[in-house]
């Protein structure tokens, strides 16, 4: 009975412990992944360069007794022709991922995981434009919400910061009914609405809010993404609930949201 409760004490530590780790990455990390000085651009050789091995040394650079390792390896991949944008998006993001994913497995402690965090934000801090906010387009204005009744809320929010940081003017509703989704785009103007659903079963009620977003909007052409676990695999639920377009995850979200204004545009 004793050994079941220090298990439970146990499990209970891991998940406190790895709802600090994504607050800090959500709240600290990623509003700064987009911002970048357009001057330190250069062509790049994209994101498939990184293997897991890459992540992982350079994880371990993070958390090591200075910072002088990381600071040389992320210099050197500067180098090699990665601009800082993939380099944020690409090797930081994944690194702070795989810093947590130690943390659970007992890999490291809790205050290697908060070390080497501390470290990427430094790192954000010498390379980006961290206090730079781009110019919102009046256009850019987006609808973030969970699916009515939907619990997880951690992806809506890590989007909702990555899109501020690419110049969006964002309203996020958690956990709506359908009812004030539905009021929301009848009252203000939308250029798109991403949905987040977790679970299969809310897929019918996601395709009636979608129908009503379109009849009550302000955007004759609003645009309608969806996400979240109950797509993945699945691409073809994307259609079946009325939606424009599937982004598998944040980062494409993103650029997704860009390419649904855009061909409003040329719609007119």
């Amino acid at each position: 009975m004793r050994s079941g409760g220090r298990e439970a004490a146990h499990r209970q530590q891991h998940r406190q412990g790895r709802g600090r780790l994504e607050g800090v990455i959500a709240d600290q990390i990623l509003p700064r992944l987009l911002l970048v000085h357009e001057a330190t651009r250069r062509p790049d050789l994209g994101p498939g360069s990184f293997t897991a091995q890459e992540i992982a040394e350079f994880g371990a650079l993070t958390v090591a007794a200075d910072n002088l390792g990381a600071r040389a390896f992320f210099d050197d991949m500067c180098t090699r022709g990665h601009s800082i944008e993939t380099l944020f998006v690409h090797l930081l993001a994944p690194t702070a991922r795989h810093l947590g994913q130690n943390w659970i497995d007992d890999s490291c402690d809790f205050l290697d995981v908060t070390i080497g965090v501390a470290r990427l934000q430094e790192l954000l801090m010498i390379y980006g434009a961290a206090d730079d906010s781009p110019a919102i387009d009046p256009r850019h204005r987006v609808l973030l919400a969970t699916a009515p009744g939907e619990q997880h809320v951690f992806g809506v929010d890590m989007l909702g910061k990555l899109m501020r940081g690419a110049g969006w003017d964002v309203t996020i509703r958690k956990a709506p009914s359908a009812r004030e989704i539905a009021a929301a785009v009848s009252s203000d103007w939308y250029g798109v609405v991403g949905i987040a659903l977790s679970a299969d079963a809310g897929l019918e009620d996601m395709g009636q809010s979608i129908t009503e977003i379109r009849r009550v909007s302000r955007n004759r052409q609003i645009a309608v993404m969806v996400g979240g676990p109950a797509f993945t695999g699945h691409p073809e639920r994307a259609v079946q609930v009325g939606a424009d377009s599937l982004a598998d995850d944040a980062s494409a979200a993103v650029i997704l949201a860009k390419k649904l204004l855009l061909m409003q545009g040329e719609a007119h």
